[in-house]
C-alpha cells in the first residue's frame, strides 16, 4: 500500500489504492445484499415468438420466415397443447379408444409409413422413432383425437387429411392454396412440432 504525506503532515493513501479498497468495498456490499458468496448472473432464454402455437402452413411461405419460425400471419395463430413423440410414446395415458400397445399407425391414420417402417408398424412403435416424420404425425394425430387442438390440428380427421397431403407430396406438406410455396420435408416436421414446442 502506498502512502503519501499531505501538506498538513498527515499521511493518506495514493489514488490506486484507495480505488481498489472502494472497489472491494462494493463487492462486500453487492454480496452482503445478494446473500451469495458471488454475484451471480442469471441468463435468461428466450422461446421462439411462435412456438407453442398452431399455424398454418401458409405461415411458412419463405425460407427466411420458416427458418425464424415466425408466423406471416400471427393473427391466426393460437395455442397449442399437444405432446412430442417422446411424451407420448413415455405416457400410458393414450385417448380412449386407442390401444396404446396395439393401434396400427396405418390403420388410424389411412396410411401406412413412407419410410423406414414396417407397413404394421404401430404408433407405439413410429413414436419410439420421435424425429421422423412419421413421430410427428403421430404424436400430432394422438393429440388431436384427444381434442382440444385447434386448427389446423383440430381433430383426427384434420390430421388425416394433413398426412395424407404429404404422403402425396413424398413427405412435403403442399398447402392446398396453390399459390403458397409447399414446405420441405425438413419443414414439415418442424411445422408439425411447433404443436408441442
Amino acid at each position: 500500500m502506498q502512502q503519501t504525506e499531505s501538506s498538513s503532515g498527515t499521511r493518506r493513501e495514493s489514488a490506486p489504492a484507495e480505488a481498489v479498497r472502494g472497489t472491494e468495498s462494493r463487492r462486500r456490499m453487492l454480496r452482503r445484499s445478494l446473500g451469495v458468496a458471488a454475484p451471480v448472473v442469471l441468463t435468461l432464454t428466450s422461446a421462439p415468438v411462435s412456438a407453442g402455437m398452431c399455424v398454418t402452413a401458409s405461415s411458412f411461405v419463405s425460407a427466411s420466415t420458416f427458418a425464424s419460425r415466425q408466423a406471416t400471419q400471427p393473427s391466426r395463430s393460437r395455442p397449442c397443447n399437444g405432446l412430442s413423440p417422446t411424451a407420448w410414446a413415455e405416457s400410458m395415458d393414450w385417448p380412449v379408444g386407442v390401444d396404446r400397445n396395439t393401434a396400427v399407425f396405418r390403420e388410424v391414420l389411412d396410411g401406412a409409413p413412407i419410410s423406414g417402417f414396417l407397413p404394421n408398424a404401430t404408433l407405439l412403435e413410429v413414436l419410439q422413432q420421435p424425429n421422423t416424420l412419421e413421430a410427428c404425425v403421430a404424436a400430432v394425430w394422438l393429440s388431436a383425437y384427444s381434442g382440444g387442438m385447434p386448427p389446423p390440428f383440430e381433430d383426427g380427421d384434420a390430421v388425416k387429411a394433413i398426412w395424407a397431403n404429404i404422403r402425396h407430396n413424398n413427405g412435403a406438406y403442399n398447402h392446398p392454396d396453390l399459390n403458397t410455396q409447399p414446405l420441405t420435408p425438413a419443414g414439415t416436421r418442424e411445422w408439425l412440432a411447433m404443436s408441442w414446442q
